[in-house]
């Protein structure tokens, strides 16, 4: 979902603050901005999810442990959140976030769950 830069600094105004991804344009030599949208999350349905399990369990982690916070998941650690753009994207830490595809997307893709595994474990070290 793309909100318009009038939602976006109405959002800002609030104290509401975006993930944003940011270019850069070549041919003008400007910063380009692209809003990413993530998805609210079935907290029920992830907990359903056989990989969503093992991570906790990997990360020694309960179900218990984890804060739904509608577009997010608090693990204590990190806020993960799980992006609604294409599912291709690639994983992202920045700083105590984890941006990632949906966890049904990571399921499917076995490059997906290995970059996953990579993120995990290189922050937990």
């Amino acid at each position: 979902m793309s909100i318009t830069q009038g939602q976006f600094e109405q959002l800002t105004e609030m104290g509401i603050s975006l993930w944003q991804s940011r270019s850069r344009d070549k041919k003008s030599d400007t910063v380009v901005t692209q809003s990413l949208s993530y998805l609210d999350i079935d907290f029920a349905a992830l907990t359903s999810q056989q990989l969503f399990t093992d991570i906790l369990l990997a990360m020694e982690l309960t179900i218990g442990e984890v804060s739904h916070q509608g577009d997010h998941l608090d693990l204590g650690l990190f806020n993960w959140y799980f992006s609604a753009n294409e599912p291709t994207e690639q994983m992202q830490w920045q700083g105590q976030q984890l941006f990632t595809p949906s966890i049904a997307n990571i399921s499917k893709s076995p490059a997906l769950k290995k970059q996953l595994w990579h993120l995990l474990g290189k922050q937990a070290q």
